[in-house]
Protein backbone atom coordinates (compact mmCIF):
# COMPACT_ATOMS: atom_id res chain seq x y z
CA UNK A 1 0.00 0.00 0.00
CA UNK A 2 1.31 3.42 -0.89
CA UNK A 3 -1.26 5.35 1.16
CA UNK A 4 -3.32 4.29 4.14
CA UNK A 5 -5.69 6.06 6.51
CA UNK A 6 -6.31 4.48 9.90
CA UNK A 7 -9.24 5.35 12.15
CA UNK A 8 -9.51 8.98 11.08
CA UNK A 9 -11.82 11.19 13.10
CA UNK A 10 -12.61 14.76 12.20
CA UNK A 11 -15.31 16.85 13.81
CA UNK A 12 -16.56 20.32 14.65
CA UNK A 13 -17.32 21.24 18.21
CA UNK A 14 -20.85 22.61 18.62
CA UNK A 15 -21.12 23.66 22.23
CA UNK A 16 -20.75 20.45 24.21
CA UNK A 17 -21.54 18.25 21.21
CA UNK A 18 -19.25 17.05 18.44
CA UNK A 19 -20.44 17.03 14.85
CA UNK A 20 -18.44 14.30 13.12
CA UNK A 21 -17.45 14.81 9.49
CA UNK A 22 -15.42 11.59 9.49
CA UNK A 23 -15.79 8.86 12.10
CA UNK A 24 -13.28 6.00 12.48
CA UNK A 25 -12.56 6.13 8.74
CA UNK A 26 -10.00 3.67 7.38
CA UNK A 27 -9.02 3.17 3.74
CA UNK A 28 -5.96 2.07 1.75
CA UNK A 29 -4.68 2.71 -1.77
CA UNK A 30 -2.20 1.04 -4.14
CA UNK A 31 -0.01 2.38 -6.93
CA UNK A 32 -1.23 1.85 -10.48
CA UNK A 33 -4.91 2.25 -9.63
CA UNK A 34 -7.53 4.90 -10.24
CA UNK A 35 -9.82 5.37 -7.22
CA UNK A 36 -12.94 7.42 -6.68
CA UNK A 37 -14.59 8.50 -3.45
CA UNK A 38 -18.22 9.28 -4.11
CA UNK A 39 -20.42 11.48 -1.96
CA UNK A 40 -22.87 14.34 -1.95
CA UNK A 41 -22.00 17.83 -0.74
CA UNK A 42 -21.34 17.74 2.98
CA UNK A 43 -20.58 14.02 3.02
CA UNK A 44 -16.99 14.56 4.15
CA UNK A 45 -15.23 13.60 0.93
CA UNK A 46 -13.33 16.90 0.55
CA UNK A 47 -12.33 16.71 4.22
CA UNK A 48 -10.98 13.19 3.65
CA UNK A 49 -8.97 14.38 0.65
CA UNK A 50 -7.60 17.27 2.70
CA UNK A 51 -6.39 14.82 5.36
CA UNK A 52 -4.84 12.48 2.78
CA UNK A 53 -3.02 15.41 1.18
CA UNK A 54 -1.96 16.98 4.52
CA UNK A 55 -3.85 20.18 3.87
CA UNK A 56 -5.51 19.54 7.23
CA UNK A 57 -4.91 17.21 10.17
CA UNK A 58 -7.32 14.77 11.86
CA UNK A 59 -8.41 15.02 15.47
CA UNK A 60 -7.33 11.41 15.84
CA UNK A 61 -6.07 8.61 13.63
CA UNK A 62 -3.18 8.63 11.19
CA UNK A 63 -2.30 8.76 7.51
CA UNK A 64 0.59 6.57 6.38
CA UNK A 65 2.64 7.08 3.20
CA UNK A 66 4.71 4.00 2.34
CA UNK A 67 4.20 2.93 5.94
CA UNK A 68 5.39 6.19 7.52
CA UNK A 69 3.11 8.57 9.42
CA UNK A 70 2.90 11.77 7.36
CA UNK A 71 2.97 13.77 10.58
CA UNK A 72 6.47 12.40 11.22
CA UNK A 73 7.49 13.02 7.61
CA UNK A 74 6.26 16.60 8.04
CA UNK A 75 3.12 17.84 6.34
CA UNK A 76 4.86 20.44 4.19
CA UNK A 77 7.62 18.06 3.14
CA UNK A 78 5.08 15.34 2.35
CA UNK A 79 3.02 17.69 0.16
CA UNK A 80 6.05 19.18 -1.56
CA UNK A 81 7.69 15.89 -2.50
CA UNK A 82 4.99 13.22 -2.69
CA UNK A 83 1.59 14.65 -3.60
CA UNK A 84 0.11 16.41 -6.61
CA UNK A 85 -3.17 18.13 -5.75
CA UNK A 86 -5.77 19.11 -8.37
CA UNK A 87 -8.51 21.51 -7.27
CA UNK A 88 -11.95 22.03 -8.77
CA UNK A 89 -11.22 25.75 -9.09
CA UNK A 90 -7.77 24.98 -10.60
CA UNK A 91 -5.89 27.31 -8.17
CA UNK A 92 -3.58 28.50 -10.93
CA UNK A 93 -1.68 31.78 -10.75
CA UNK A 94 -3.64 34.01 -13.18
CA UNK A 95 -0.74 36.36 -13.95
CA UNK A 96 1.45 33.41 -15.03
CA UNK A 97 1.41 31.54 -18.31
CA UNK A 98 0.53 27.87 -18.39
CA UNK A 99 4.17 26.82 -18.55
CA UNK A 100 5.10 29.18 -15.71
CA UNK A 101 2.42 27.61 -13.53
CA UNK A 102 3.87 24.16 -14.18
CA UNK A 103 7.36 25.40 -13.31
CA UNK A 104 6.33 26.61 -9.84
CA UNK A 105 6.37 23.24 -8.00
CA UNK A 106 9.66 22.33 -9.68
CA UNK A 107 11.30 25.27 -7.93
CA UNK A 108 10.41 24.08 -4.42
CA UNK A 109 10.55 20.28 -4.53
CA UNK A 110 13.37 18.22 -3.08
CA UNK A 111 12.80 15.56 -5.75
CA UNK A 112 15.35 15.15 -8.50
CA UNK A 113 14.36 17.32 -11.46
CA UNK A 114 16.08 17.55 -14.88
CA UNK A 115 18.10 20.74 -15.35
CA UNK A 116 16.04 21.90 -18.32
CA UNK A 117 12.85 22.36 -16.35
CA UNK A 118 11.16 24.47 -18.99
CA UNK A 119 11.47 21.70 -21.58
CA UNK A 120 10.01 19.26 -19.06
CA UNK A 121 7.12 21.64 -18.42
CA UNK A 122 6.38 22.04 -22.13
CA UNK A 123 6.53 18.27 -22.60
CA UNK A 124 4.12 17.68 -19.71
CA UNK A 125 1.67 20.20 -21.10
CA UNK A 126 1.91 18.67 -24.56
CA UNK A 127 1.33 15.22 -23.06
CA UNK A 128 -1.97 16.28 -21.53
CA UNK A 129 -3.09 18.23 -24.61
CA UNK A 130 -1.77 21.80 -24.28
CA UNK A 131 0.33 22.71 -27.34
CA UNK A 132 3.20 25.21 -27.09
CA UNK A 133 1.37 28.29 -28.34
CA UNK A 134 -1.24 27.76 -25.63
CA UNK A 135 1.40 26.89 -23.05
CA UNK A 136 2.78 30.39 -23.50
CA UNK A 137 -0.58 32.07 -22.86
CA UNK A 138 -1.72 33.48 -19.54
CA UNK A 139 -3.87 30.80 -17.94
CA UNK A 140 -6.87 33.13 -17.63
CA UNK A 141 -6.95 33.22 -21.45
CA UNK A 142 -7.47 29.45 -21.60
CA UNK A 143 -10.79 27.60 -21.42
CA UNK A 144 -11.90 25.81 -18.26
CA UNK A 145 -10.94 22.44 -19.68
CA UNK A 146 -7.53 23.75 -20.71
CA UNK A 147 -6.95 25.25 -17.28
CA UNK A 148 -7.77 21.91 -15.69
CA UNK A 149 -5.21 20.25 -17.94
CA UNK A 150 -2.62 22.80 -16.81
CA UNK A 151 -3.51 21.96 -13.21
CA UNK A 152 -2.93 18.26 -13.97
CA UNK A 153 0.44 19.01 -15.58
CA UNK A 154 1.40 21.09 -12.54
CA UNK A 155 0.47 18.15 -10.26
CA UNK A 156 2.76 15.90 -12.32
CA UNK A 157 5.66 18.34 -12.51
CA UNK A 158 7.69 16.86 -9.65
CA UNK A 159 7.08 13.22 -10.63
CA UNK A 160 5.07 12.42 -7.50
CA UNK A 161 3.42 9.05 -6.94
CA UNK A 162 0.13 10.38 -5.55
CA UNK A 163 -2.38 12.42 -7.55
CA UNK A 164 -5.33 13.67 -5.48
CA UNK A 165 -8.17 15.53 -7.19
CA UNK A 166 -11.16 17.33 -5.68
CA UNK A 167 -14.16 17.37 -8.07
CA UNK A 168 -11.77 17.94 -11.01
CA UNK A 169 -14.50 17.80 -13.65
CA UNK A 170 -17.18 19.72 -11.78
CA UNK A 171 -16.86 22.78 -14.02
CA UNK A 172 -16.54 20.88 -17.31
CA UNK A 173 -18.98 19.60 -19.93
CA UNK A 174 -19.43 15.85 -20.48
CA UNK A 175 -17.01 15.58 -23.39
CA UNK A 176 -14.23 17.41 -21.54
CA UNK A 177 -14.99 15.44 -18.38
CA UNK A 178 -14.39 12.18 -20.23
CA UNK A 179 -11.10 13.45 -21.65
CA UNK A 180 -9.87 14.33 -18.16
CA UNK A 181 -10.94 10.93 -16.82
CA UNK A 182 -9.02 9.22 -19.62
CA UNK A 183 -5.92 11.15 -18.54
CA UNK A 184 -6.35 9.90 -14.97
CA UNK A 185 -6.73 6.32 -16.19
CA UNK A 186 -3.57 6.62 -18.25
CA UNK A 187 -1.60 8.07 -15.34
CA UNK A 188 -2.62 5.15 -13.14
CA UNK A 189 -2.43 2.26 -15.58
CA UNK A 190 0.51 3.30 -17.79
CA UNK A 191 2.60 5.37 -15.38
CA UNK A 192 1.92 3.63 -12.09
CA UNK A 193 0.47 6.60 -10.26
CA UNK A 194 -2.03 6.29 -7.45
CA UNK A 195 -4.89 8.54 -8.55
CA UNK A 196 -7.64 9.41 -6.05
CA UNK A 197 -10.59 11.50 -7.18
CA UNK A 198 -13.43 12.71 -4.97
CA UNK A 199 -16.62 13.30 -6.90
CA UNK A 200 -20.41 13.28 -6.78
CA UNK A 201 -20.56 11.68 -10.24
CA UNK A 202 -21.69 8.06 -10.51
CA UNK A 203 -20.39 8.00 -14.10
CA UNK A 204 -16.85 8.73 -12.94
CA UNK A 205 -17.12 6.19 -10.12
CA UNK A 206 -18.15 3.47 -12.56
CA UNK A 207 -14.98 4.09 -14.61
CA UNK A 208 -12.57 3.81 -11.69
CA UNK A 209 -10.74 0.65 -10.62
CA UNK A 210 -12.22 0.89 -7.16
CA UNK A 211 -14.88 3.21 -5.79
CA UNK A 212 -15.98 4.07 -2.28
CA UNK A 213 -19.05 5.89 -1.03
CA UNK A 214 -18.88 8.35 1.84
CA UNK A 215 -22.14 9.16 3.62
CA UNK A 216 -22.40 11.02 6.92
CA UNK A 217 -18.76 10.36 7.66
CA UNK A 218 -18.99 6.60 7.09
CA UNK A 219 -17.03 5.01 4.24
CA UNK A 220 -18.31 1.94 2.40
CA UNK A 221 -17.55 0.18 -0.89
CA UNK A 222 -19.48 1.61 -3.82
CA UNK A 223 -21.98 -0.75 -5.41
Amino acid sequence: MILEAKDLNYYYQDGEQRRYILKDTSISFEKGKFYTILGQSGSGKTTLLSLLSALDSPHSGEVLFNGDDIKKIGYEKYRRNNVGIIFQSYNLIPTFTAVENVLVPMSITENEIPEDTKTVAYNLLDYIGIVKNKADRLVNRLSGGEQQRVAIARALATNVELILADEPTGNLDEEMEQEIIEIFKKLAHEHGKCVIVVTHSNEIALQSDQAFRLRKGVLTSYE
